[in-house]
């Protein structure tokens, strides 16, 4: 069998800043929750047939597995197979949506042997993968959307700058009013 957790996030930037900066696997172990590290076999830019040794974190336990670019479209899609099972998988679907951006991404992986493993992947070890989908994708939001945020202030932009202001004063209120209760 397999599983397969997925989610979005809609993102603050356009698409081809959301794809360049998932495109670089430097980054990978500062926002994606299960990845530790990221060893490109080649020295050139991600493409289609591209290997890369990615070892991931499952709870205390490490693994090391060569994943193998499958589909790559610019902007588009990135996914991602493992050499040892074609379940194993990790796709990054981009959208562009006016002017903000959605990424998804969806990890797949194997459940071998038979129904006990499949209850326990269902009361265990897909949820503890779908909070880590989510955690990655919260981390990527905040990257991207606090680098666009610093991008408008720098050009200074006045309405930039004023809903920034009124931002800090919606945040402020708010702390009050917690204080107060």
């Amino acid at each position: 069998m397999k599983s397969i957790c997925q989610d979005h996030v809609d993102l603050k930037v356009p698409v081809e800043r959301a794809y360049e900066f998932v495109s670089d696997t430097a980054r990978w172990p500062m926002w994606l929750a299960f990845v530790v590290n990221v060893h490109p076999l080649d020295e050139e830019p991600l493409h289609l047939g591209s290997e890369l040794r990615i070892c991931m974190a499952a709870g205390k336990r490490r693994r090391q597995e060569i994943f193998e670019v499958t589909r790559h479209v610019g902007n588009a899609f990135l996914s991602l197979e493992s050499d040892l099972s074609a379940a194993r998988r990790i796709d990054f679907r981009f959208e562009q949506r006016g002017s903000m951006s959605r990424l998804s991404l969806a990890v797949g992986y194997p459940v071998f042997g038979g129904i006990l493993p499949e209850i326990w992947d269902a009361l265990f070890i897909r949820p503890m993968v779908r909070r880590a989908v989510r955690e990655s994708l919260i981390h990527v939001r905040g990257a991207l959307d606090d680098a666009a945020d610093t991008t408008h202030v720098q050009t200074g932009a006045a309405r930039d700058i004023e809903s920034s202001d009124a931002d800090d004063r919606r945040v402020s209120v708010v702390a009050e009013s917690a204080q107060v209760a």
